[in-house]
């Protein structure tokens, strides 16, 4: 029985490595090229080891996984930061175009994120497509902490079903933001979403937003 458990352990990493990777999603305006990451967020594996430079880095707030998905809760109030911190998580890297797609449910949370940082140290923000059960809009960006500025481009009112999975396609190339929620699809221009990106993931308020199936793809313009 010993040796039996011993080599069950040694194949479940086996299958993990030979998963197929995640084809890309339809785009219009970005072309992606090499598949940078590819996570499920099915196991406490997804998240990078604390320390570590690679993988998906839960930094602020509280990331575990419930039924099978990442389950996000906010930072609460502390003597650095009084009014608390939305949960974010983040892929380290260093890209121009990108392609970022996955799954989200909003659950009790009343906004979420799917966000980029440049390549300064710290990183700065640079962007963001954020959606709440009203409405979505894309973010320009700039700053770190207190210094942080955003400047809403583009918003458009709709509903998005806070108890549904959702599919998100994220297509950042040049100076165009462009995501695809479901049948929805909302975009932006700005000279800051040309700079490198240092930084992505996703972010939310409150408890309870998930996410599952994330990828990530360098890219280029079609």
């Amino acid at each position: 029985m010993k040796t039996l458990l011993i080599c069950l352990g040694c194949l479940v990493p086996l299958l993990l490595l030979s998963a197929d990777p995640p084809s890309p999603p339809v785009t219009e305006a970005c072309l992606p090229e090499a598949l940078i990451s590819a996570e499920p967020f099915d196991r406490p594996e997804s998240f990078a080891a604390k320390g570590a430079t690679t993988g998906w880095r839960g930094g602020i707030g509280e990331w575990k996984i419930v039924e099978g998905a990442a389950y996000a809760i906010q930072e609460g109030p502390s003597e650095k930061r009084p009014n608390g911190h939305e949960a974010v998580c983040e892929h380290a890297t260093d890209l121009g175009d990108l392609v970022l797609a996955g799954e989200f449910k909003l659950g009790a949370s009343p906004q979420v994120g799917f966000v980029c940082r440049d390549t300064r140290n710290p990183n700065h923000h640079l962007g963001r497509v954020v959606i709440t059960p009203e409405a979505i809009w894309i973010q320009k960006m700039s700053g770190i902490a207190k210094e942080t500025r955003r400047e809403e481009l583009v918003k458009i009112e709709t509903k998005t079903d806070p108890a549904t999975w959702h599919r998100i396609t994220v297509e950042v190339c040049g100076d165009l933001w462009r995501a695809r929620i479901d049948d929805q699809v909302i975009e932006a221009r700005h000279e800051r979403f040309k700079d490198r990106k240092g930084r992505v993931g996703m972010v939310a308020r409150g408890e309870g937003a998930q996410f599952r199936n994330l990828a990530l793809w360098s890219a280029k313009a079609r």
